[in-house]
């Protein structure tokens, strides 16, 4: 497969190893927890009212993006979209079931779970995604186009897992062709942040996967069962599978955002939890580093927007007056999966949203509608 990292090396293209790109439109959603995930609802919301949806080939994601990903994937073959390419019944069929989780107070509980013997906190989440939003939906029931692909991390082998209609695969180990695999499974695999919250445990039925060419780890365990950690942990941005392949990118980043402390603590456990934040602050810098000169060199069309970014920065003014304060406010919102106050999660709604619009319009990426932006069109509570 030639869109898995290391099965095929191009012997052409630009210095990421992709081959002759496509045409089409990939969006990478970030992870994030329930902050991220309502930062890409908002985000989403944008995305329709501009057209822009049904114009997406491919949606890649992770950790909490993989949560609003997945409802947008099963909802899918419901949306109804109209001349202009707005799905008209997407409240109800993604931002509904989205809304319907941030309400569930969930790390805690499944965490404290997990400590009994042979309970996975990890595969107890992906019950409850199950119960709110996936209702029993395997890889098989996701459309074909745009294909859906969540990612995770392998503590097997350090590398990535890619979970799509298509294919389940992973480079060093090789293909399961056509999983029968609930999304549920995937998107907890993809969300399941370390170390109380991991892994994700799966079991391949026997002789599922296949080998690809270069695998050099297709023997059990590793084709027998899968434990996964967050894709955050690999790629925080979700790009693997979008930015060797679409010469257009729409990054949604409402991932960490690791703040200064002038006195942080230094006892073993409160460094080793800061290191970890800094070094994967510095992974998304430098992924963001090399998408801002992919599109410096014209290789790339690369629309990002980010949680910590002021909608001011875009140079397309602020028609919805959404403020540097709120835009602090937003970045410092816990990664969690847990109940957010209701003026939280609409601050993270607003927070996609109006990043999204201003990143958009500074952008070259033609649209169906000239819609101007409007809060009053996001579900926020109280309406």
């Amino acid at each position: 497969m030639s869109d898995v990292e290391g099965a095929a090396p191009a012997a052409h293209g630009d210095f990421l190893g992709g081959g002759k790109l496509e045409d089409g439109i990939g969006l990478c959603l970030s992870g994030g927890g329930f902050r991220a995930m309502l930062f890409h609802l908002g985000c989403f919301v944008r995305l329709n009212e501009l057209g822009l949806l049904p114009r997406l080939e491919r949606v890649a994601s992770v950790s909490g993006g993989s949560i609003a990903a997945g409802a947008l994937a099963v909802a899918w073959p419901e949306l109804q979209f109209d001349a202009f390419g707005v799905a008209v019944n997407f409240r109800e069929k993604v931002a509904t079931p989205l809304l319907a989780l941030a309400r569930w107070r969930l790390d805690a509980p499944v965490i404290l779970l997990g400590l009994l013997p042979f309970i996975r906190a990890a595969n107890l989440a992906a019950a409850a995604y199950d119960h709110v939003i996936f209702k029993g939906r395997t890889l098989q029931d996701l459309p074909d186009r745009p294909r859906f692909v969540f990612t995770a991390t392998s503590l097997q082998t350090g590398v990535l897992w890619r979970f799509a209609k298509e294919y389940a695969a992973e480079w060093r180990v090789g293909e399961w062709r056509s999983p029968t695999l609930p999304v549920s499974l995937a998107v907890g695999a993809s969300a399941s942040f370390p170390p109380l919250l991991s892994p994700v445990s799966i079991k391949v039925p026997e002789g599922a996967i296949g080998q690809m060419k270069g695998t050099d780890l297709h023997f059990s365990p590793f084709t027998t069962r899968l434990l996964l950690t967050d894709g955050g942990v690999y790629d925080n941005l979700g790009l693997e599978p979008i930015w060797k392949r679409y010469r257009t990118i729409l990054v949604s980043d409402g991932g960490l955002v690791t703040p200064p402390l002038g006195s942080p603590w230094t006892n073993w456990l409160s460094q080793a939890r800061r290191v970890t934040n800094i070094a994967l602050q510095q992974g998304i810098n430098m992924r963001v580093r090399v998408l801002r000169g992919l599109h410096a060199s014209g290789e790339r069309e690369v629309v990002y927007w980010g949680v910590g970014e002021p909608v001011e920065n875009y140079g397309v003014g602020n028609p919805l007056e959404f403020s540097s304060d709120s835009t602090k406010q937003a970045a410092s919102v816990a990664t969690r999966l847990t109940r957010f106050p209701n003026e939280v999660q609409d601050l993270m709604m607003k927070a996609g949203y109006a990043q999204a619009d201003a990143a958009l319009r500074a952008s070259k990426v033609g649209r169906l509608n000239d819609c101007q932006p409007d809060f009053s069109r996001l579900p926020l509570h109280g309406k």
